[in-house]
């Protein structure tokens, strides 16, 4: 299945799940547990929650979260088939809204190719 075609908060999800797995399974699912215990963030409601879920991992892992933070947005954005550059003044809800908005874009610019439908410059599909 072409990333294009996946839902973006799935990807954002395996993102997270994938980099917080250098900390080890158990530790992983610690942090899973104090989200939900603490900051009553389900692990599939953390896409519709990034600031709690942002605010969770920087009490639970402190000065580390930044690197965790880093490395989901890394893969995030080989995920959405782009490259993370860090910016001044951004912080990972930013990252994450600019992520989510660059996939809408590449799948609407999917789907418009494979129906063979152009967009006008006032942005109408036609054909």
């Amino acid at each position: 299945m072409s990333f294009r075609r996946r839902n973006f908060d799935s990807l954002f999800l395996e993102a997270i799940d994938e980099s917080l797995s250098v900390m080890g399974e158990e530790p992983k699912r610690a942090l899973y547990q104090y989200l939900l215990s603490i900051h009553s963030v389900r692990t599939e409601d953390i896409p519709l929650k990034v600031g709690e879920f942002t605010t969770g991992i920087r009490q639970a892992l402190g000065a580390a979260s930044r690197v965790i933070e880093k490395l989901i947005l890394k893969r995030l954005y080989e995920k959405i088939g782009s490259t993370f550059h860090e910016s001044q003044g951004l912080g990972f809800a930013d990252y994450v809204k600019e992520a989510r908005q660059m996939f809408a874009v590449q799948s609407s610019t999917s789907i418009d190719a494979e129906s063979g439908a152009t967009r006008s410059k006032k942005g109408q599909i036609s054909g």
